[in-house]
């Protein structure tokens, strides 16, 4: 005698949920090439250093974090919604919270950059 209550429940997520996430990570990695080049564009905070007035290694730290945080976002939201998609979860949330993440990781970028400016 078998039990089946120990089964995976099998989940239904509707076709709205998949078009709606698709179309949420391809505007997503959009922006996330826009908002990789503005953060190579935040190197431009020190057109106005000499080599007395500017820290070049916190402003080079900076520049990659802000170039490079949306990238990870976006691969960490990828891989998140892969793995929700998987296993029969709702995904549309998935890309909106890589946004934001990405949004938070270049502002904080920015901030070592023009903090690094003197």
């Amino acid at each position: 005698m078998s039990d089946s209550s120990y089964a995976p429940a099998t989940r239904s997520v509707g076709p709205a949920d998949r078009v709606v996430t698709v179309l949420l990570m391809l505007g997503l990695a959009v922006l996330v090439f826009i908002g990789s080049v503005f953060g190579l564009l935040t190197a431009m905070a020190s057109d106005g250093c000499t080599t007395d007035t500017c820290n070049d290694t916190l402003i080079g730290v900076g520049v990659f974090t802000s170039a490079g945080a949306p990238v990870v976002a976006f691969l960490v939201a990828l891989v998140w919604m892969i793995v929700r998609w998987a296993r029969g979860r709702r995904t549309w949330w998935v890309p909106l919270a890589g946004l934001v993440l990405g949004i938070a990781g270049w502002f904080a970028g920015a901030m070592i950059t023009f903090s690094a400016v003197g």
